[in-house]
């Protein structure tokens, strides 16, 4: 029996997450679509029950209760290659509404999203290079971006336990999710336990902070803060557009609604590349000198802003990199023994496996593997 044949995730089983990469606007994914790639339906043209327990969502929800993880690229999921978070042994769910689907093989889930991801606007105040090539603020789509939003909130939240916003920009670099969460009504999200904010946290200032009503304040109980950088020089590069003393004022300020609340956990990530794994170690002082929770690093991805050259010259994750001795030197430092770091994907670089495969987002192999699978549902 294969490792695979033991677990399960429940990310399909929860997780409902509306994108804006890629055309068109709204496509859905029941995970990070990093891991994977199939789209189970589109917010423009189909109500949320439609999508969530469309077919494609259905074949998704098989493939984990079947233990084949069909859908799933262990090669760029952390969670598979850790066995934490929402993959773990069969024999280890508890949640009754997981425990449910598996023991009665569950496709077609009598519940709504549990968790919904709103990454359907990519607006933001920074133009990192690993992300874009411009600064976006989506003026010409503020039409498609509120009719999803509309939808989530009149289909989506009344089961709803946790809002993730964002994870295609910032929250408040965006005027359509800043004004949401100015708006949003504790009435009308009444199963809503947590709101999570991924973030570069340069406009998340106590002026930003005081702007959202203190019912919804106490609902932001976590935080993700993506950085990429320790030094003021390596910041100025991976997040264009940043001021590496404005984001420390910030994360001050953010630490101490870590110590007083709502926040109960907080996350600072790097993107690791060429530029900054030297850094990875006072990376993770800087997360310990603030008290954040968790200090996360991930693979580099190409989410087409890189020719497959430029990729190669980045991706110090890839063996094939000159670089990438170096890269394993650096992880030897037993700093990365500390609880709080979580070395994500690349918890696979350090042991004797296969080299990972470069990623590119929405690639051409990937676009043909997508059609292929979903020819079958069509």
């Amino acid at each position: 029996m294969s490792r695979n044949d033991r677990l399960f995730c429940s990310k399909p089983f929860k997780w409902f997450e509306v994108s804006g990469w890629g055309a068109p606007k709204g496509d859905v994914y029941l995970c990070c679509p990093t891991w994977l790639d199939t789209s189970i339906g589109n917010m423009q043209v189909q109500s949320v029950e439609e999508i969530w327990n469309g077919e494609r969502a259905q074949a998704i929800r098989r493939s984990i209760l079947d233990g084949s993880f069909t859908y799933c690229n262990e090669t760029r999921c952390p969670f598979l290659q850790t066995i934490t978070g929402p993959v773990q042994k069969v024999e280890d769910v508890t949640d009754p509404d997981l425990r449910t689907a598996i023991d009665h093989r569950l496709t077609v889930l009598p519940y709504g999203p549990r968790e919904v991801n709103c990454g359907y606007d990519k607006s933001c105040n920074l133009s990192c290079p690993s992300c874009r090539t411009e600064l976006i603020v989506e003026r010409e789509h503020a039409q498609a971006i509120l009719t999803i939003q509309h939808k989530l909130e009149k289909e989506a939240l009344a089961d709803t336990r946790r809002l993730y916003i964002t994870g295609s920009g910032d929250p408040f670099g965006s005027p359509f999710f800043k004004a949401w969460l100015q708006n949003m009504k504790r009435e009308e999200m009444p199963e809503l336990q947590s709101i999570h904010l991924h973030t570069n946290a340069l406009l998340w200032t106590s002026k930003q902070w005081s702007a959202i009503r203190g019912d919804i304040q106490a609902l932001v109980t976590s935080a993700e803060i993506s950085i990429d950088a320790a030094t003021p020089d390596t910041y100025a590069v991976n997040r264009r557009g940043g001021h590496f003393s404005r984001l420390l004022e910030n994360l001050n300020f953010i630490g101490g609604l870590r110590k007083t609340g709502p926040l109960k956990s907080v996350t600072i990530s790097m993107v690791v590349q060429d530029n900054n794994f030297a850094e990875m170690p006072d990376f993770v002082r800087l997360g310990r000198k603030h008290g954040f929770d968790t200090v996360y690093f991930s693979q580099l991805v190409n989410w087409g802003t890189f020719s497959d050259t430029e990729f190669r010259q980045r991706a110090v994750h890839l063996r094939s990199h000159p670089r990438h001795a170096d890269f394993l030197e650096v992880l030897k430092d037993p700093i990365f023994q500390d609880p709080c770091v979580h070395l994500g994907n690349l918890t696979d670089t350090r042991r004797d496996d296969p080299p990972a495969r470069p990623i590119t987002f929405y690639g051409k192999r990937a676009i043909a593997k997508l059609q292929t699978r979903l020819q079958r549902y069509m």
